[in-house]
């Protein structure tokens, strides 16, 4: 499965801490496994999103290609 990621994932996850940046990283490699939800609404592809403690990380999938879109905190992510 290949990942891929937005510029505004890569600006966002180079702010956070060592410690916290492994964690996020070992959770999207174990993809789709994990806690994920796909989000309401007419999004074309689907977007679903990935938590990670207080963090939430929003991305679609299409066959073996996952893009991850956005990271940010629960309250500030679906903005």
């Amino acid at each position: 499965m290949k990942i891929y990621f937005s510029k505004t994932f890569v600006k966002k996850f180079a702010k956070y801490d060592r410690k916290l940046q492994e964690k996020i990283y070992r959770t999207i490699e174990s993809l789709p496994e994990g806690d994920v939800k796909r989000l309401s609404g007419n999004h074309i592809p689907p977007i679903y999103r990935l938590r990670i403690s207080k963090y939430r990380i929003l991305f679609h999938r299409e066959n073996e290609t996952i893009k991850i879109l956005k990271i940010d905190s629960r309250g500030d992510v679906y903005k």
